[in-house]
């Protein structure tokens, strides 16, 4: 029996694309996370060989994280990212110096973010619910609800209005 293209590309996701497989090995990972450490940092550091993504056992995802891209992303111990946040290619999230994981300096990322590719977020950051990141950006402050950063340092280039348009930042 022939199966229909559409079949076969929805298969093709779930068997062997790597945005899935690595949303099941983070909810694994989170699940053991307090009662086993060790089982938690071998499953993160199989998703490195096998899909080089790094992501520290000890950082906090919601489970509705969408990774559409997973291939280079490192994610440091303490970030915390919130609920339906996307993270593209190559992006970096944690500690801006040695020493970070003792102070608790790390990156947190609010609801309904996106993360653009080759963005790096760095120090005790707090990247406001529908904030975007555009590509390659270099995140070192804080960034507001609904605004939309870009450059390296990252500037608030706009601030959309959640009742209205899209506001150009002065």
């Amino acid at each position: 029996m022939k199966m229909k293209r559409g079949l076969q590309e929805f298969a093709g996701v779930l068997i062997g694309a790597p945005g899935p497989s690595v949303r099941r090995s983070l909810r694994r990972m989170a699940k053991v996370r307090d009662r086993n450490p060790m089982v938690a940092r071998f499953i993160s550091e199989r998703m490195a060989r096998r899909f080089g993504v790094y992501i520290n056992p000890k950082s906090i995802l919601a489970s509705t994280v969408r990774m559409p891209h997973p291939v280079g992303i490192v994610i440091g111990e303490g970030v915390r990212i919130g609920e339906r946040v996307s993270i593209y290619q190559n992006v970096t999230l944690g500690g801006a110096r040695v020493g970070d994981w003792q102070a608790g300096n790390y990156p947190e990322v609010g609801d309904d973010s996106t993360i653009f590719a080759g963005a790096v977020i760095v120090g005790a950051v707090k990247i406001g619910r529908h904030a975007v990141v555009a590509a390659n950006a270099v995140v070192t402050k804080d960034v507001p609800d609904h605004a939309t950063v870009a450059g390296v340092p990252a500037r608030v280039v706009r601030v959309a209005d959640p009742e209205g348009p899209v506001v150009p930042a002065s």
